[in-house]
């Protein structure tokens, strides 16, 4: 009998050096058993050095291939990850407003680890107020967590109380990032649902290059959320598979990357 993979969707931006973006995203589905559909909002020229373009897809163009995967597949579970503009996520709120059973994993990605900026000024207000009041879960780094309270976030002790206050402010769960902390020994990640705290460790790899690991890891959470985890559950899953790419690194040329399909990974 053929296994039946639940589907998952992502809407985000194309990396055209295969670290991150969409990219990252539909290997981590296929790693995790899951059918990934998608929805392009830009394309980028770009490597793991930097992005040295951006084109962005207009937002009726969005909104067509919203309409096209969602009246064929039945979505499980969504994630968002490169918006860039004011318009773009409009289309995508109007698209989960009239679909509230699809669960969406929110990755507000703001800016690239190699510093260029990937959402609009504009489009941040767009961002708090028309999307993240739709989604199952955000996931901010420290830095798009700052931005978002508009206050700084950079050592361990904050990570709980901060975490609280992105949900009290947002009334939405919240993890929070927390593997950007300075002198770093352990990479320590905090799920608030409202109710209760999650704490989520690994041992800080040094040395890995981390490009696409926010992709990873969210594209990770959707595809346990699709398999019907909880949210703690679909989250300390998803930080144990993300954990394992990074040890499980693979050579591409002159650098490294996560290895989407470590050997040693089981999804149950």
């Amino acid at each position: 009998m053929k296994k039946e993979f639940p589907i998952t969707l992502t809407i985000a931006g194309s990396d055209s050096g295969g670290g991150a973006g969409v990219q990252a995203d539909l290997k981590t589905f296929s790693s995790l058993a899951t059918f990934g559909t998608t929805v392009f909002t830009c394309l980028t020229a770009q490597n793991p050095d930097g992005v040295t373009g951006i084109y962005e897809i207009s937002p009726d163009f969005v909104t067509s291939q919203l309409q096209a995967v969602a009246t064929y597949f039945p979505i499980k579970a969504a994630k968002t990850g490169m918006l860039y503009s004011k318009d773009i996520i409009k289309s995508v709120s109007v698209f989960f407003y009239e679909n509230p059973d699809i669960q969406l994993v929110l990755d507000p990605v703001m800016v690239a680890t190699s510093g260029a900026k990937l959402l609009r000024d504009d489009a941040i207000q767009s961002l708090i107020e028309d999307l993240i009041p739709l989604a199952k879960i955000i996931t901010p780094n420290l830095d798009e967590a700052s931005l978002l309270l508009e206050e700084p976030i950079n050592q361990y002790d904050q990570l709980v109380p901060m975490a609280k206050k992105l949900f009290q402010k947002y009334n939405v769960p919240v993890l929070l990032k927390g593997g950007h902390l300075p002198n770093a020994i352990e990479a320590t990640d905090v799920l608030f649902d409202g109710k209760s705290i999650y704490e989520f460790s690994k041992p800080f790899l040094k040395e890995k290059n981390t490009h696409g690991t926010g992709c990873t890891y969210s594209a990770a959470i959707t595809s346990f959320l699709a398999h019907g985890k909880n949210l703690a559950e679909a989250v300390g899953s998803a930080k144990e598979y993300l954990h394992q790419s990074l040890e499980d690194d693979i050579i591409t040329g002159p650098t490294k990357h996560l290895n989407h399909f470590p050997e040693t990974f089981n999804i149950d």
